[in-house]
């Protein structure tokens, strides 16, 4: 079972964690997402371990406090379930940044708004 973590503290690192996790059983792995370039902590990440200890884990982690944070611990398929119920997982397809429906002059100046005071009198 694949648990997502998150509000995990800056400064809390994977051994940490995985201590924490291995108190309600086998920690088969366990990853917390770092900015590639800074590799300082984004906050989240998900431990890998079997269903039933992963969901007492789940159910006495969820809402615990480290670091005067409240981390957020839930099982990753049914986030991912909840996700696709959201239409999280479909293109946009009528964005402008997209530009399938784009409207309102673009980026051709049609649409732009003058501001005044363009030099020369004008």
């Amino acid at each position: 079972m694949r648990i997502s973590v998150g509000s995990l503290p800056q400064t809390l690192n994977e051994e940490a964690l995985k201590k924490m996790f291995a108190e309600f059983g086998t920690v088969e792995d366990v990853v917390i997402k770092r900015d590639k370039k800074t590799q300082t902590s984004l906050g989240y990440g998900h431990v890998d371990m079997p269903d039933d200890a992963g969901k007492k884990a789940i159910e006495k982690l969820n809402g615990k406090e480290i670091e005067d944070k409240k981390i957020a611990v839930v099982d990753a398929a049914q986030l991912h379930n909840e996700g696709k119920d959201k239409n999280w997982d479909k293109p946009v397809t009528n964005s402008k940044i997209h530009g399938t429906k784009f409207t309102g002059g673009g980026f051709t100046g049609s649409g732009v708004r003058k501001s005044g005071g363009g030099g020369r009198g004008k």
